[in-house]
């Protein structure tokens, strides 16, 4: 063979192998490398990124809109994971602290991708973590702040501009700019002792002007709004920069030891100072009211070294990642710790299937378990949070399923068509061990949980995911049976699956989740909201 097509031949095969690392199924959803924060990461922007990770991710991430700004601009609220205990993280209070916003679109794309991959991230279990705790984030409160500081005022009427610049004291360096786009500071309009806050001027100023009253901006009162709904344990705020973690406000006796227990784990893991507690702290944070309005943990995180009245600089962006990267994580896994110590134990004495092996502890919340119980039919006896009491042939216990290994299942007897090869799992969860790929056109079902439906195999009951079938009703399975056309293509009176109409008592979403928020359904909702002036 000339040289020349061997050297071609080599090509080729190389560019093939590549393109099947490439394509690999499954590689390009569990990849993090969605979100790029090296760059101006602009509302624009993150608009893209939040949509392609709710599409690579639907089991994991969905979102929802808070509302709009007085320029017409969403607030997006971004949910990750599938516990019931919250924790709560926000960003770009600020304009010009917009690379708080990179930091945190960066932890939802490399803690999906983990959780789909099932790779810890240092010594944390991320399928774990992300199991028992939501984390709700608002990656960019402020997004008409942030465009203006990255963008100035081109595209903007003469009038809006010129008052801008009269807001920015002349100046057309909007870089520095730090309000919203009425001069507001979102971070001193919270109810904490506003009308006593130190540096605060009584004008609209390009920054530090707290407004006439408090929750005047309509970013806050969503803000304020959206906590209240979902009920977090903890919440981290990030801004920018120092490298200081702010912790206490008016902190209570009881809470003292506690909130700097956690203040001082997060020093350890970032590297930054802690803020020693003021006697008259000067109030009108996000920190400051949820510390005051819920008793509970909130921090504010400085990120990076002192950059003055300028935003942080890209080439910085390495370091605080490798600062912060665990920083959810740790925090999330304190969340849980809160949460669980909240919930009372309520009776339930109901029968319910467990689908999976599963350790028993002595106690709900727990660290070691007594024996283990495998798949069987259960009486749970009480439920505290998202654990349960079960009796068993030893006595009783505690057991904490992950999601889909415990539920009621509802007995049926019928057919279902699948649309397209289907996975068979080991119990009814997306994230459920695969068993095999069902191909054939027909299964017999014999149970529905949810969405989910149990099907025949023979040898074992494993489960479908029921938005990949459409069940037969009993009518058309007599007419089929009788052709022998069993495996024809589903007649059009099929009814797609519903959710059964008693449910698994199971975690349910998180308080504030919007129905039908994630995947491509954002799509239309995003475009709509794109205005000519955010690019």
């Amino acid at each position: 063979m000339p040289y020349k097509s061997i050297r071609n031949s080599i090509i080729l095969c190389h560019i093939l192998l590549l393109l099947a690392v490439i394509f690999q199924p499954g590689r390009a959803r569990a990849s993090a490398d969605i979100v790029n924060p090296k760059q101006i990461y602009s509302y624009s922007v993150m608009q893209r990124d939040i949509e392609k990770l709710a599409a690579a991710y639907p089991d994991l991430v969905s979102v929802q809109t808070l509302g709009k700004t007085a320029y017409g601009r969403e607030l997006w609220a971004v949910k990750l994971g599938r516990g019931e205990s919250v924790l709560f993280l926000n960003g770009s209070h600020h304009a010009r602290e917009w690379m708080t916003t990179a930091l945190l679109m960066k932890m939802i794309d490399t803690y999906a991708g983990s959780y789909y991959l099932d790779k810890p991230i240092g010594s944390y279990d991320i399928r774990e973590i992300l199991d028992r705790v939501s984390i709700w984030v608002v990656p960019m409160v402020n997004p008409d702040g942030v465009t203006l500081s990255q963008q100035g005022t081109a595209g903007l009427p003469k009038q809006t501009a010129a008052l801008l610049n009269r807001y920015n004291r002349g100046s057309n360096n909007y870089t520095r700019w730090k309000a919203n786009m009425q001069g507001l500071d979102l971070n001193r309009q919270y109810p904490a002792n506003w009308s006593t806050m130190r540096n605060a001027v009584n004008y609209p100023n390009y920054q530090n002007y707290r407004g006439i009253k408090p929750a005047q901006a309509p970013e806050v009162k969503m803000m304020m709004d959206f906590t209240h709904t979902i009920d977090p344990d903890i919440t981290i705020s990030y801004h920018s920069s120092g490298g200081i973690i702010f912790w206490h406000y008016h902190t209570l006796a009881a809470n003292l030891a506690r909130d700097r227990e956690i203040a001082s784990s997060l020093a350890r893991l970032t590297g930054y100072s802690l803020v020693r507690p003021e006697k008259n702290p000067s109030g009108g944070g996000y920190k400051d009211w949820f510390i005051q309005e819920f008793g509970r943990p909130g921090f504010t995180v400085e990120i990076g070294n002192y950059a003055g009245e300028a935003n942080l600089p890209l080439s910085a962006f390495g370091q605080i990642w490798a600062e912060n990267r665990q920083v959810p994580l740790y925090t999330a896994s304190q969340t849980y710790k809160l949460w669980l110590k909240r919930q009372s134990v309520q009776a339930l004495n109901q029968p319910m299937s467990l689908f999976a092996q599963a350790p028993v502890y002595p106690g709900a919340g727990a660290s070691a378990s007594v024996s283990v119980i495998a798949p069987q039919d259960v009486l749970v006896l009480a439920r505290k949070g998202d654990w349960y009491r079960i009796k068993t042939g030893s006595g009783a216990g505690w057991i904490h399923p992950a999601p889909g290994q415990l539920g009621i299942v509802e007995q049926i007897d019928t057919d279902a068509d699948i649309k397209q090869a289907a996975a068979l799992r080991k119990y009814p969860d997306a994230f459920a061990p695969k068993v095999a790929v069902v191909s054939q056109k027909k299964v017999k079902v014999t149970g529905r949980l949810g969405t989910w439906l149990q099907v025949d195999a023979g040898e074992a009951k494993w489960w479908i995911d029921g938005r990949e079938a459409v069940l037969r009703q009993p009518a058309e399975m007599k007419e089929t049976d009788s052709t022998g056309e069993g495996a024809s293509a589903a007649p059009e009176s099929a009814e797609p699956v519903s959710p059964a109409p008693e449910m698994t008592p199971a975690p349910s979403p998180a308080p504030g989740q919007s129905p039908g928020a994630s995947g491509a359904g954002i799509t239309a909702q995003m475009s709509a909201s794109v205005r000519s002036w955010s690019r």
